[in-house]
């Protein structure tokens, strides 16, 4: 296990610090409501039915036995933070490279990579600029919910991609959809302050984080909006040609911990704003989230 540093382009030092201070704390706080960290080590993933059936499309596997040829594939968990998905694909066989740009949560990824017996390589590096001992190496560059709304270029970020991939591989996405992330409220009055795309800078400062909204500790993060269209364009300039794009209007966990979606009696979270065609008649679900499968040629 190595880490290897690069030349990087200037990061946001407020973002930075959110993120490094995310690394020590998330799954080792009581009110952490995401990271089951001892569930994982006994045999357990965190990964949704929805990144589940991205990695079987993309591989070739069965729904039933959804990582079952993850193994011998060389796979980059690209903004991996504390490496959770990572090391599940570890213990499912792949060779596994887990980038980030703090040390904080490769050092967690590690950590966790030997709680349940696995290898991993940790690479300190922001995703825009790979170093290129990552170039051409991997069979997949996994990104999972959460990772572009960090990115203020996605042109560049595939880039990224295509660089590290080899000829044949694939980038296997799952994220938020961009008509949800632009509300943040819809009760007592609908708050809609996000923008749809065109990488538009967007700083917040508040309390908490995703995986504990109940947190004290104060930070200033800054995200950039990116649609639906940008980012299957942002692929095909990078050299990748499209192979799934999916949008799901439900989801097994709510990404933000706020109340913007609703969980059903089935578990699952959707959105859904005003009401059906009569009054006491729900909404239809909008999109929660989106999968993105792309190959490079």
């Amino acid at each position: 296990m190595t880490d290897e540093q690069t030349t990087q382009p200037a990061r946001d030092a407020s973002t930075y610090a959110y993120w490094e201070g995310a690394a020590a704390t998330h799954g080792t706080t009581e009110t952490d409501r995401y990271y089951k960290l001892d569930d994982v080590v006994a045999g357990g993933t965190l990964m949704t039915v929805l990144e589940e059936r991205a990695l079987a499309v993309a591989t070739g596997a069965s729904a039933d036995d959804p990582l079952g040829r993850l193994a011998g594939l060389d796979v980059l968990h690209l903004q991996s933070h504390i490496g959770v998905d990572g090391v599940v694909m570890a213990r499912a066989g792949a060779r596994v490279t887990c980038a980030d740009y703090s040390a904080t949560a490769l050092g967690r990824a590690r950590e966790l990579a030997a709680r349940i017996g696995v290898t991993i390589e940790t690479v300190e590096t922001d995703a825009r600029a790979l170093p290129a001992s990552l170039h051409g190496r991997f069979d997949l560059v996994y990104a999972t919910i959460g990772a572009i709304c960090w990115i203020d270029d996605i042109d560049l970020w595939m880039r990224q991609v295509a660089l590290a991939l080899r000829p044949g591989g694939r980038l296997v996405m799952v994220e938020l959809h961009p008509i949800y992330q632009m509300f943040d409220e819809l009760s007592p009055d609908i708050v809609c302050d996000f923008p749809y795309g065109g990488g538009q800078p967007m700083t917040y400062s508040g309390t908490g984080s995703y995986a504990d909204p109940t947190s004290t500790v104060e930070s200033t993060t800054t995200c950039y909006a990116h649609s639906i269209g940008e980012v299957v364009m942002g692929g095909l300039r990078a050299g990748l040609s499209t192979e799934l794009l999916e949008e799901h209007t439900e989801i097994a966990f709510n990404p933000r911990g706020d109340s913007v979606l609703v969980q059903g009696e089935d578990g699952q979270h959707r959105f859904l704003l005003g009401r059906g065609t009569r009054p006491g008649e729900p909404a239809q679900p909008l999109p929660v989230a989106f999968t993105f499968i792309a190959r490079k040629a």
